[in-house]
């Protein structure tokens, strides 16, 4: 049972990683710099995979295996980095986004997040 509010958060973090994914397809680069397995938890949306290792992908659920980086933070916050509202480092000042594991990993998230923002968020 999920609230309107729950599947309203899960729709639009899928759609968000529906958009990185648009990201990784266009600029293929992105994968080469940054070399992580991210595991996002989204507050209200659920976990995801982000594997930019390789070819790079995006997909729904926990990593097979152990990630490089595990970044929890707001279905809104997270939306927000996408659309250029914020950054992951603001955030991560304010305490509204928490990083475990290869900090290194997490500095590189802002070439990613500023790539080609999409009107459709």
């Amino acid at each position: 049972w999920t609230t309107p509010h729950q599947a309203a958060a899960a729709m639009a973090t899928a759609a968000a990683f529906k958009e990185i994914e648009g990201r990784l397809a266009s600029n293929p680069a992105i994968v080469s710099k940054i070399k992580a397995v991210f595991e996002w938890h989204i507050t209200g949306g659920g976990v995801w995979t982000m594997n930019l290792k390789g070819q790079g992908s995006v997909k729904e659920g926990k990593f097979d295996g152990k990630p490089d980086c595990i970044v929890t933070v707001s279905e809104q916050d997270f939306v927000d980095m996408l659309k250029g509202k914020t950054t992951s480092q603001k955030l991560f000042m304010k305490g509204k986004l928490k990083v475990k594991g290869g900090m290194q990993h997490a500095m590189k998230l802002g070439e990613l997040m500023k790539s080609q923002p999409s009107a459709k968020l």
